[in-house]
């Protein structure tokens, strides 16, 4: 029987089960059901890690007790029941990688390669939030917490505006282009912060991570689970490999936004409303010419 059907049965085998995890054996991996989602499993040596995701699909590493015995999976999973048919064919062209023996050395050895090329046959954009945007947010919180304010990061739980504290509301851009100062404004609320903070950085090697900035957050004496937590909504788990990259800081500039601040919020309209049937706006802002202080941050140059 060939895989992709073998993962499709075991799929249909699921649905007639109430047990909220199972998995079937076969010569080289497991079909599985566990955690809410469904996929297949290959088992790969205990020192290599994973914690991806993209759009339905998660692929990660994890320990499990399979037949009385700890093994260490490599999973490729989905939680989307309706789409398991489809999911079925991207776990075969997977398996069939871990059929071919000089392949399946390659996955045990380089997980993360099979991933990126899954994303890029997808169409992936890269329209994921990239990862110098979460370290300006970061380096954000560290700085407002060295200027001794009383700081919330509300940004990844939905927040309008990314930070909160006794003095105002910040908002936090960056951008990693050489030149120019443009940013974009994803809605008529997010000038409604008292505060624009905006950083340029550039990628480089020898620079700063998010994993660095969680380092310095808990010797802040941020706790560790707090910055998990927001970390997590933002799709950027412990062991996601986007969380070592690093960029060098070029610059930080903090901006007021007062009433001579170019914006466009819910009271540039009639009755403080925007017109029927506009839900949102989005709109680019050039920062070019407009007076910002500039932030010292040069422990992270």
């Amino acid at each position: 029987m060939e895989i992709t059907q073998q993962i499709k049965e075991g799929f249909a085998y699921f649905r007639t089960s109430a047990k909220s995890s199972i998995t079937l054996k076969e010569q080289y991996y497991w079909i599985v059901k566990i955690d809410g989602m469904q996929g297949v499993a290959i088992e790969i040596p205990t020192d290599k890690h994973v914690n991806e995701q993209f759009a339905s699909i998660s692929y990660y590493t994890k320990e499990y007790i399979i037949g009385g015995e700890e093994r260490h999976l490599l999973m490729l999973v989905s939680d989307q029941p309706n789409l398991y048919d489809d999911f079925a064919i991207i776990c075969a062209g997977f398996l069939e990688k871990v059929l071919d023996a000089e392949l399946y050395l390659e996955i045990q050895q380089n997980p993360i390669s099979w991933w990126h090329v899954m994303k890029e046959l997808m169409g992936n954009a890269n329209i994921e939030k990239e990862a110098y945007s979460i370290i300006a947010e970061m380096l954000s919180y560290y700085y407002l917490l060295k200027q001794d304010k009383d700081v919330s990061w509300v940004g990844p739980y939905g927040g309008s505006v990314d930070f909160n504290c006794n003095d105002g509301s910040y908002e936090v851009k960056s951008t990693v282009a050489r030149y120019g100062s443009q940013i974009t404004i994803n809605s008529q609320y997010q000038l409604k912060a008292n505060y624009l903070l905006f950083y340029r950085f550039e990628p480089d090697e020898y620079g700063i991570s998010i994993q660095d900035v969680v380092t310095k957050l808990i010797d802040l004496n941020v706790e560790e689970s707090e910055i998990e937590s927001a970390l997590e909504n933002l799709k950027f788990p412990i062991g996601s490999e986007v969380r070592t990259k690093s960029y060098r800081l070029l610059e930080v500039r903090k901006y007021e936004i007062n009433e001579n601040f170019p914006k466009i919020v819910p009271e540039s309209f009639v009755d403080g409303q925007l017109p029927k049937h506009i839900s949102g706006l989005v709109y680019t802002l050039n920062l070019d010419g407009l007076n910002g202080d500039v932030v010292d941050l040069r422990e992270f140059n």
